[in-house]
Parts: C-alpha cells; structure tokens; sequence
C-alpha cells in the first residue's frame, strides 16, 4: 500500500473538520428556543430574590452606619447614651424573638394527603414529617422572614426544637397535629414567591399529593418565644 502524502493527510483532516462543523450545525440547529413560562418564573424569582437580598444587605449597612454615627454623639451627661441603649435593647428583644411582634406577611398551610393511601404504597408518603416543616420554614427564612411560628409557636434560630411524634410534631417539647400553620411576617410578595414556586419545597410536597395552600396577609401577630433561652456549650468570653 503507497504512503500517504502531506497533501493527502491534509485533505483528509480538512474533509472531517468539515464534517464535524456540518454536524455541529446541525445539532446546534435542532435546539429548541423555546422558554416556558415556569422557567421564566424561576429565573424572575431568582433575580428578585438577588435584589431583595442586596436590599437587605445595603439597609444593614446604613442602620449601621447610623448606630455608630449615635455612640458618636451621644453624651454621657446628658442622657443620650441612655437613649440609644435603651433602643438598642429593645431591637435586640424583637430580633431574639422574646417579645410578641406584628406585620405583613404569608400564611402557609401544610397537612397530610387527603387521597387514600394506596395498596402497596409507603404510608410515611402521605403525612407531613418534622424534616418537610422545616424546610418550609427555612424557605420563608432565605426569602427574608423576620418572624415565624407554626401553629402560633414562635419559632428562633438555635434553639427550637422540631421533631415527629408518630402522626404528630412535636415543638420545644408541646405537641401539636395537623393541619400546620405556618406564619411569617416579611416581604408579602416575596414569601409568597419563595413559597409558591416551582423550586419551593411546598411545591414539592404538593407534587406529592400532600395539603398545601399559600395566602398573603397585611396584619400577622406572632407571640413571643416562650421557652427560656439556653446555651449548653456556649460561653460568653471575659475581656
């Protein structure tokens, strides 16, 4: 067999460089444009989302900048410093959730399915567990809710407990049953996304045949944390 000139081997490595762009095209061509209307909720709730959170970040860096700006020029003597400090108490009991607070925000309710289990099926499949109430509640946190309870039990990072108790969930040691009704003070339009969009865990639990339902409201009242706060492990650090 004769030996393939240059000429040759570069003919043929032009002739499958070809052939693979005509194939490229090809495949490329075939790609469906179309966008569907859930993926342009998606992507409009991720954006907003974004915003809302580069929101929240600039308005803390201004509260801050406004709290040094106060122990700057607040005089001892004359009983400013006494002032600030008394706000500043009185923001740290609503962040820490010790006193009863107000606002806008969405009512969400979950409970088991209400279809009959069928033949064969797993029966866990059909209640709501401890895990589904939480990461509910975690969704509603990462949409910027400032206040949270489930069946009016006040609900704080670090220390509330949430655990399943056979058909029914037990919270900081009280057991409570079905249906779930989860408050959150926030954003209303916001929680509302978080909660009902094709990425929420509601929406999943909806997927799978389990109760849920999502409304806004303009006046929510959430009482205060009950449980007494403690710390096993941590200390505070003397100076």
């Amino acid at each position: 067999m004769k030996r393939l000139t240059s000429k040759g081997v570069l003919f043929i490595l032009f002739f499958l460089l070809g052939a693979l762009a005509i194939t490229q095209y090809r495949v490329v061509g075939t790609v469906n444009p179309y966008v569907s209307i859930r993926d342009i909720e998606s992507l409009t709730n991720q954006i907003y989302a974004l915003e809302k959170a580069n929101e929240s970040y600039q308005n803390r860096l201004e509260d801050l900048k406004v709290k040094i700006a106060a122990y700057e020029e607040a005089d001892v003597d004359s009983g400013k410093l006494d002032e600030v400090l008394r706000r500043e108490v009185s923001q740290f009991k609503i962040l820490s959730g010790v006193v009863k607070v107000f606002g806008p925000g969405v009512v969400v309710i979950v409970s088991d399915a209400e279809n009959p289990i069928v033949l064969g099926d797993d029966p866990n499949n059909y209640i709501i567990h401890d895990l589904d109430l939480v990461e509910v509640v975690n969704d509603l946190k990462n949409a910027g809710a400032e206040a949270i309870a489930i069946n009016g039990r006040r609900i704080i990072p670090y220390q509330t407990s949430i655990l399943c108790n056979g058909p029914t969930i037990n919270i900081d040691g009280e057991v409570y049953s079905q249906p779930y009704i989860i408050e959150a003070i926030g954003d209303r339009k916001f929680l509302e996304a978080a909660a009902t969009s094709p990425e929420s865990y509601t929406h999943f639990l909806k997927q799978w045949g389990l109760f849920t339902e999502v409304n806004t409201s303009i006046h929510l009242e959430i009482e205060a944390y009950e449980t007494p706060v403690q710390f096993q492990y941590m200390k505070e650090k003397e100076e």
